[in-house]
């Protein structure tokens, strides 16, 4: 699991340090103070060189000219000059870390393996490369036909009833979810206790968001799970619920949590589903521009007690 992560001259973060982390990390903070930054950050650290390329159209619409639109902007201040670092501590292992700089401009220091090129960017290993298998929730729709192929990898594993009872916290009315292609393409239909089974995309975006998550944890065999706001289309009434079925899975499936939000209600509930698991393991992470930087502060779980009984606020 991720103890501790630094980023030096990446978008905002001119030099901060994040930690300690738990195994659930809720990020918050206003407008452009680098949420999703913290959480594309992680996947240049974390993920497969591959999928970390893909970064431009995994949380943003950088267009098609992901040069000028997203990589030249990665580098602080969108100077060539600030070579960017983003660095990492696992448990019981050494730092680890990678390095980008734009090609031409910056001189890769001569460390580690090489991770090959992104966009304009060049990259290498800061110390032993270490990946996680990583996966990102966007706050765009799924595609219901990737749902349908992920969701069939649950049955293989004889999963569908630990994903379904997930589901039933949130969607009492739920039987059962199939797999079924009644046209040309497969599609998830949900047994709701009508005449016929419905197409699952008539069951809502909340409810969508929550299978796609709730699948990829149990079928995925990710280790880490970075969602962009996490709240996006679930309404406040469900969150507690949500919380726990997912402080529930992290801990069954070994897997680490960094989502953002901005609802105190997703908070609250958060910190609720935490207080009841053996072990308090939530970190609310918040992110505030000062000066020329992006302070992260660890707001635990006396200091979010005594922000609840004095109505500090902390989004």
């Amino acid at each position: 699991m991720l103890t501790n992560i630094h980023l030096k001259n990446f978008r905002g973060f001119k030099d901060t340090a994040v930690g300690p982390l738990k195994r659930v990390n809720l990020i918050v903070g206003q407008n452009n103070t680098g949420k999703t930054g913290l959480l594309e950050a992680l996947v240049l650290l974390l993920a497969e060189p591959p999928n970390a390329s893909r970064l431009p159209i995994l949380f943003r619409s950088a267009g098609t000219d992901w040069n000028e639109n997203f990589w030249n902007w990665i580098c602080y201040n969108k100077d060539p000059k600030n070579a960017v670092e983003i660095r990492g501590k696992l448990d019981k292992f050494p730092e680890f870390g990678v390095w980008l700089g734009i090609m031409g401009l910056v001189r890769p220091p001569d460390i580690g393996p090489g991770l090959g090129n992104l966009g304009n960017m060049a990259s290498c290993a800061l110390g032993q490369r270490v990946i996680l298998k990583t996966s990102v929730f966007s706050t765009r729709p799924t595609i219901p036909t990737e749902d349908a192929i992920k969701y069939n990898r649950i049955v293989l594993r004889r999963k569908k009833s630990q994903v379904e009872t997930l589901l039933k916290e949130v969607e009492p009315r739920l039987q059962e979810i199939e797999t079924l292609q009644t046209g040309r393409e497969p599609l998830l239909y949900a047994d709701v206790g009508l005449n016929e089974m419905i197409p699952v995309t008539q069951m809502g975006q909340g409810f969508n968001r929550l299978l796609d998550i709730y699948s990829e944890i149990v079928a995925a065999e990710s280790k880490v799970l970075l969602i962009d706001e996490i709240e996006n289309g679930l309404h406040y009434s469900v969150l507690p619920t949500i919380w726990k079925g997912l402080f529930n899975a992290a801990k069954e499936m070994d897997v680490q949590i960094f989502a953002t939000t901005h609802s105190w209600e997703c908070v609250l509930a958060a910190d609720t589903a935490a207080r009841e698991e053996s072990e308090y393991n939530l970190n609310l992470i918040r992110l505030d521009r000062v000066s020329d930087n992006i302070k992260a502060t660890i707001i635990d779980k006396d200091a979010l007690n005594s922000a609840k009984e004095l109505h500090w606020e902390m989004r």
